[in-house]
């Protein structure tokens, strides 16, 4: 597979009363059959609530799905227990297992709430549904794994969140019988690699792809924050 570029401007849109967001992969009416997902990880959006929403109940079974509060006052309730408020640059995880009816709120009555979220097929099918919330200390760069991680989930996939300074190059894990995504939370990074025709540039919003590939550079001309999201091949 040669390296996979999804921008932002080609993602979907999707609305509902109170909400507004971006899917990288196919997501409710932002349907795209050439992008159903990328191996574990079936959902990437971005997404947006309108001061003092609360959305209804959705339900939720067998995904691991991890928020992180972007920017505003977030919380979340189910059956797997309630998160309580949660603040810009904290993260939640929701095993949700059986199932489990999701109801998620921002609690800043004047300001929007924006996250990121992320919902990728669990190892077992039918586990009693958890919860978890986390709250990274500086340094703190591995988010969630099967162990040695601020959370655990049933995965055997890795997800850090990177902070690049002005000039600097992350390699990206070379991927034999694995595979990585790359998600852009702000900045901007440029990389040639294997798979890609020339030199392709990627700001808050953009991500890539790639499997069974070599690894390969990025490089920060002014600072970045990002995802890097190690998967199973």
């Amino acid at each position: 597979m040669p390296v996979i570029l999804r921008p932002a401007a080609q993602r979907g849109r999707f609305t509902d009363p109170g909400l507004t967001g971006v899917a990288a992969f196919s997501h409710g009416e932002a349907f795209d059959r050439h992008w159903l997902g990328f191996h574990a990880l079936r959902v990437l959006n971005r997404v947006e609530l309108a001061p003092g929403a609360r959305l209804p109940a959705a339900r939720r079974a067998n995904m691991e799905v991890l928020t992180l509060v972007l920017e505003g006052h977030y919380r979340v309730s189910s059956q797997a227990g309630d998160s309580g408020p949660l603040k810009a640059g904290q993260w939640h995880r929701l095993a949700a297992g059986a199932g489990v009816d999701v109801l998620e709120q921002n609690l800043d009555p004047d300001a929007p709430l924006r996250l990121l979220q992320l919902w990728l097929q669990p190892a077992h099918s039918n586990a009693p549904p958890q919860q978890a919330v986390a709250v990274p200390g500086a340094g703190d760069t591995r988010i969630a794994a099967p162990t040695d991680a601020l959370l655990h989930w049933d995965l055997a996939a890795t997800l850090r969140r990177l902070s690049l300074a002005p000039g600097a190059t992350f390699a990206v894990p070379a991927t034999p019988a694995a595979a990585c995504w790359v998600d852009v939370i702000a900045g901007e990074l440029a990389f040639r690699g294997p798979g890609a025709a020339g030199l392709a540039q990627l700001r808050g919003g953009d991500g890539l792809g790639v499997a069974d590939e070599a690894g390969f550079a990025l490089v920060s001309s002014f600072g970045a924050e990002l995802l890097l999201l190690e998967l199973p091949g």
